[in-house]
């Protein structure tokens, strides 16, 4: 996931939007289309419903035309003439008018079964002129008549089927199924009409007729019921008020007599009678179905218009939840972009300025970062201010010990050139004694020169004395020094360890600050190990100058005894040889010591040149942390 670090929080933010910004238009494009789509599905409905009516039209004066021809075939030739040619023009005009109504429909809208349904009836009623020519000739018969137009009718009928599988509303889908039922129970109506007009022109029933009027019926029944399950309680209310109609009752009384009377035959009904009586209860049943189309009708531009006004009522709430979507995606992107962008640019115009804060302007997590910052700079600050101080400290007392570093070593090295004369002088006092030795003659003026000698070697080892008393105080304070020293060393380590914590806690913005403080605790140990050198160095010699100022004080005690022994000397004159070859040995034992204490006092000189390099390095780092420090502003 380390790609995502690599964009920006405003292009994070938008990444985060854009998948809820794509499901509310996924959302609000598929609510809107879902109801376009059952507007122009209802829209559909509405146009295929008038279809259906013309429909129910042609299909009615069909079979009127179907029972008429059936009477007319029934009583070869005798009845119905007139009415059928009455009817062929109502038919045709009928017909048309349903041709009309197709041509204006979105019957391409519909589904395969329907243009299926409408091919069929195209295609029958292409051969209806042609049928009639064979009903007026007689050349069928009355059974072949009923098929034929009942075949016609039913392509009609399948159209209005077809139609309910449209739609999924279940409101539309169960006013469709009733007008669909109520139209078969119609059809059944018209197929007994058709029957029994056959059935009465003969006065009996022939083969196969009284179980066909029975299936007819019982069709009629289930049809009914089917109608009554399906239709409004409107529908219903008109369904059971007509069907109790004199003129719906008449027609089943007929049929109730002719059931009566099916063995014999002889029914004494003219089949004009009954062609009347059932063609008003047909009527009634029209009625019904007028009621049911135009319930269905109403049912649909109801939810027509309903799904349109919801795609606009969707549409507006849609594109107004995007707007305020956009609008507060676009303020908190704004509000988080502002604020990040104005506590960077703060951050990186401190410049080491560590009395600048960041704004807090609430209490969301950028203000508490904000917040939490300005507390860890505060600590930082207050951190850096004790460092500076220390380090003010550290650079005055580092010029004090590199000031007493020089100073002591000027004194050593001429203290070294004072040991060396001392040593000369030494060398010439030997001389003089060898020659005492050799020249007994010379002995008293060469006492008398080694007197004074004496008096002057005496002079020297006392000043030699005051000098190695002098180095062993200048070593003291140089081991007081370093004491100081180290122990400034210690507590700069102590700063330095704290501010590194510090800075380990700053973390990325504490970097910087880190470096700094590992330079000063490098520093500090640094100047630690160079006081301990020092330290040791000082000990040792302090040691030495101890040895140094004992053999100084024998010599000058032994130079004392020759002065106070040079008057005894110029009587003793005997005794020079012996004492001669005796202070010989005293004095080459002087002039080792004096060569060991040359030689030490070399030691010390170089030991305190190397103090003094590394105090003038002590100061130099001091100036140096305290150049770093100085850069950043706490006050």
């Amino acid at each position: 996931m380390s790609w995502i670090y690599r964009f920006s929080m405003k292009a994070k933010l938008l990444l985060a939007l854009l998948p809820l910004l794509f499901a509310l238009i996924w959302l609000a494009t598929s609510g809107i289309l879902s109801r376009v789509e059952t507007g122009q599905q209802m829209r559909t409905i509405i146009s295929l419903t008038e279809l259906a009516k013309n429909a129910g039209n042609v299909i009615q004066e069909l079979q009127k035309e179907r029972g008429m021809s059936a009477g007319y075939l029934g009583s070869k030739g005798q009845q119905f003439s007139t009415e059928l040619s009455a009817q062929y023009p109502l038919s045709a005009q009928a017909i048309s008018q349903f041709a009309d109504a197709l041509k204006q429909s979105q019957v391409r809208d519909a589904n395969r079964d329907i243009r299926h349904a409408l091919d069929q009836f195209q295609q029958h009623q292409q051969g209806l002129e042609a049928f009639r020519q064979q009903v007026r000739s007689q050349s069928v018969s009355g059974s072949e008549s009923l098929v034929w137009y009942s075949t016609i009718i039913n392509d009609l009928l399948n159209v209005v089927g077809g139609i309910s599988q449209l739609t999924d509303n279940g409101d539309i889908v169960n006013q469709l199924a009733a007008y669909y039922s109520v139209l078969n129970a119609k059809e059944q109506t018209g197929v007994e009409r058709a029957l029994m007009s056959n059935v009465f022109s003969a006065d009996r029933f022939n083969d196969g007729q009284f179980r066909q009027l029975n299936e007819v019926v019982g069709k009629q029944q289930a049809w009914l019921a089917a109608t009554r399950a399906f239709s409004t309680a409107e529908v219903n209310a008109t369904l059971a008020t007509q069907l109790q109609t004199p003129q719906a009752t008449h027609a089943l009384e007929l049929r109730q007599h002719a059931i009566d009377r099916a063995t014999e035959g002889g029914f004494g009904i003219a089949p004009a009678d009954w062609f009347k009586a059932q063609t008003e209860r047909i009527t009634v049943l029209k009625s019904v179905e007028d009621a049911s189309a135009n319930t269905l009708l109403q049912t649909a531009q109801t939810l027509a218009n309903k799904a349109w006004r919801e795609v606009t009522i969707f549409a507006v709430i849609s594109v107004a939840a995007l707007v305020v979507a956009l609008f507060f995606a676009l303020l908190v992107a704004s509000s988080i972009h502002r604020q990040l962008h104005t506590s960077l640019s703060t951050i990186e115009g401190m410049n080491g300025d560590l009395t600048q804060r960041l704004e807090v302007p609430g209490t969301d997590e950028l203000s508490l970062l904000n917040r939490a910052y300005n507390q860890a700079i505060e600590n930082i600050q207050h951190i850096v201010s004790e460092i500076k101080h220390g380090a003010n400290v550290l650079r005055g007392a580092s010029s004090e010990i590199a000031g007493g570093n020089q100073d002591l070593a000027s004194r050593t090295d001429e203290q070294a050139a004072s040991l060396v004369e001392t040593a000369a002088s030494m060398e010439q006092i030997a001389t003089a004694v060898n020659q005492t030795a050799d020249n007994a003659n010379e002995a008293k003026k060469l006492t008398e020169e080694m007197e004074k000698q004496v008096q002057e070697a005496s002079r020297v080892a006392g000043e030699a004395n005051q000098s190695m008393s002098a180095i062993r105080a200048s070593s003291e304070q140089i081991s007081s020094i370093v004491s100081s020293i180290d122990e400034i060393s210690f507590q700069t380590n102590l700063l330095a360890l704290n501010a590194a914590v510090e800075a380990a806690r700053a973390g990325e913005m504490g970097k910087g600050f880190a470096v700094v403080a590992s330079e000063v605790r490098n520093l500090s140990q640094r100047c630690a190990n160079d006081a301990h050198q020092i330290r040791e160095l000082v000990t040792k010699n302090m040691e030495q100058i101890q040895q140094g100022v004992t053999l100084v004080q024998s010599s000058d005690r032994a130079l004392q005894a020759a002065k106070a022994n040079t008057g005894q000397m110029l009587a003793f004159i005997s005794d020079i040889a012996r004492a001669a070859s005796e202070q010989s040995l005293g004095v080459s034992q002087v002039h080792q010591a004096l060569n060991q204490l040359e030689q030490v006092t070399q030691q010390n000189a170089g030991l305190v040149a190397s103090a003094a390099s590394a105090s003038q390095m002590l100061d130099h780092q001091s100036e140096t942390m305290a150049t770093l420090v100085d850069r950043f502003v706490v006050a």
